[in-house]
């Protein structure tokens, strides 16, 4: 029994190493990991992990971490965080991020099916050219989808922003 115990307790304990992610570097106790090095290729090479990197360019990607981390933590002493510039700044920035994921969230709600594609292209066909060449349905549907996809959001906006304006008190002094 005691040996199925510390059998379970080894393969937890190596699941949980592996699963847990490696530090690289650390900064006035802090840790810099793999999983932080891998949020920062994905931002800056979007489908590029820190894995595949030869070792000079990770050493790179952690330079630039570290450097990341000091320069933070020197705005964070400076205060500079409670001005009330900052503070005004922040809220824009907040409310902006809110609108842009709101906007994402409204254009991820709209379907554009096959069948309308294929009627837009039907439509359209003499102007699915790739110089003199007619390109087949199947060369241009993701494209059309996509149209149609952003022609369907901007309508839906404008009726969302007419009805708004409906509904409040809207003076313009030009």
């Amino acid at each position: 029994m005691k040996l199925s115990y510390a059998l379970a307790s080894l393969v937890l304990s190596s699941t949980l190493a592996l699963a847990a992610p490696a530090t690289l570097a650390t900064v006035n106790g802090k840790a810099i990991t793999s999983s932080d090095a891998n949020a920062f290729m994905a931002k800056a090479i979007p489908g590029m992990s820190f894995e595949k990197l030869d070792p000079k360019m990770k050493r790179q990607v952690v330079d630039q971490l570290i450097n990341q981390m000091l320069v933070k933590d020197q705005v964070l002493k400076s205060g500079l965080q409670n001005t009330p510039a900052f503070k005004a700044q922040y809220a824009a920035i907040k409310d902006d991020l809110a609108v842009d994921m709101w906007m994402k969230q409204q254009m991820n709600k709209i379907t554009v099916t096959e069948k309308e594609a294929k009627a837009f292209y039907d439509a359209n066909g003499d102007k699915m050219k790739q110089g003199d060449k007619k390109l087949s349905f199947e060369q241009v549907k993701k494209e059309i989808l996509q149209f149609i996809k952003v022609e369907k959001f901007k309508a839906q906006m404008n009726k969302t922003t007419d009805a708004l304006r409906s509904s409040a008190k809207v003076e313009v002094k030009l």
